[in-house]
């Protein structure tokens, strides 16, 4: 990525979203300083949460504000691309994603790319373990051919990580449907991969997700704009709206040792404290199926024998699914739920793979 531009502090903007959604956009966007670092022939790639096939409360971005962000950008540069990967473990293509978001809408509107990463050019990042260096790919056209990397995180509560912020986001952007093998040094390789990447933010507070996540757990409405120079500093501070101790984090406590994460508010520049908008303490409450997947991602060797070996693809999970019942396929809820058309079509055409649930 190009663009070197910081505000001199890091910044976080929370605003109530109110009845001029574009408006409060342009707003938090413009006092964050993200709205200065964009010139008329920035490429900017707009990273969503789309972690399912259609918008979920709680679990993915909403379609209106991602329409509200790529409004007030066109303004500035007509290089804009929404970016995003196929589902872990091959759930569902990010096609499903993007129809159902509204994609195509927006692009016949602004203009807007569409862009699959799982489809482009990648090179890898090396990421220092206990042992030994692994690698993770990543998208060329983030590393090279991007100016403005901004990411659009939904606040949740997440089984696995405990929280989900704007450093988590870019785990969706590692271009591998099996990146849930690297999950065992998560903590190290997502502080690397915003390293690389250096993301402004964008936060659609619209929902947040309480008691699990990242795909289930209890939307609450919260009708809130964070945007922030940098996904540290937004996940400092969102954490803290939250009524979440970042010590229990453990990538947030990789994020503090490499300096991309404030440790103290004293350090982060905001136009409101956390407290100020704190409805409730957010509170994981993992399931028995969340321990047994936690035994996998801490373990590179748990990880293949669940995952990958015959014994734990046909063994193991039919175990897990005798004790704590199989997840519920996107097709099957597809079928239950008011989802738009286009991404119901897509989904169908995918329901052998949809049984899985997404890991991003």
């Amino acid at each position: 990525m190009t663009g070197e531009h910081r505000t001199e502090q890091p910044t976080v903007v929370c605003l109530q979203r109110g009845d001029d959604l574009e408006g409060t956009v342009r707003q938090a966007l413009q006092e964050a300083g993200i709205l200065a670092r964009i010139a008329a022939d920035s490429r900017v790639a707009i990273k969503p949460n789309f972690t399912y096939p259609w918008h979920k409360r709680g679990v993915t971005t909403t379609p209106e504000v991602l329409r509200a962000v790529v409004g007030v950008l066109r303004d500035y540069t007509a290089q804009l691309a929404v970016v995003e990967t196929d589902g872990g473990y091959g759930a569902w293509q990010v096609e499903e994603s993007f129809a159902g978001h509204g994609l195509a809408e927006l692009h016949r509107q602004f203009g807007v790319q569409a862009v699959n990463l799982c489809q482009e050019p990648s090179e890898p990042l090396e990421v220092r373990g206990w042992l030994r260096k692994v690698v993770v790919p990543l998208p060329v056209r983030l590393l090279y051919e991007t100016d403005l990397l901004l990411t659009m995180p939904v606040p949740k509560i997440h089984a696995m990580t405990r929280v989900s912020l704007a450093l988590k986001n870019q785990w969706g952007v590692i271009p591998d449907i099996m990146r849930l093998r690297k999950h065992y040094l998560f903590d190290k390789a997502i502080v690397a991969i915003n390293q690389r990447l250096r993301p402004a933010v964008l936060g659609d507070g619209t929902w947040f997700l309480d008691i699990n996540g990242p795909m289930a757990g209890e939307p609450v409405r919260m009708d809130l704009i964070i945007a922030a120079s940098d996904a540290g500093s937004f996940d400092r501070y969102v954490s803290e709206l939250m009524g979440i101790d970042w010590r229990r984090v453990g990538h947030f406590r990789q994020a503090i040792r490499a300096g991309i994460m404030p440790e103290s508010l004293d350090h982060i520049q905001f136009n409101a404290p956390p407290t100020q908008f704190r409805t409730r303490t957010f509170r994981l409450r993992r399931t028995l199926r969340n321990y047994i997947a936690l035994c996998g991602f801490c373990s590179r060797t748990i990880t293949w024998l669940g995952y990958e070996s015959w014994f734990g693809r046909v063994v193991l999970h039919g175990i897990l699914y005798a004790i704590a019942g199989r997840p519920v396929s996107p097709q099957a809820a597809a079928e239950a739920a008011d989802c738009p058309a286009e991404s119901r079509q897509y989904v169908s055409t995918r329901s052998t793979n949809s049984g899985q649930t997404a890991r991003k």
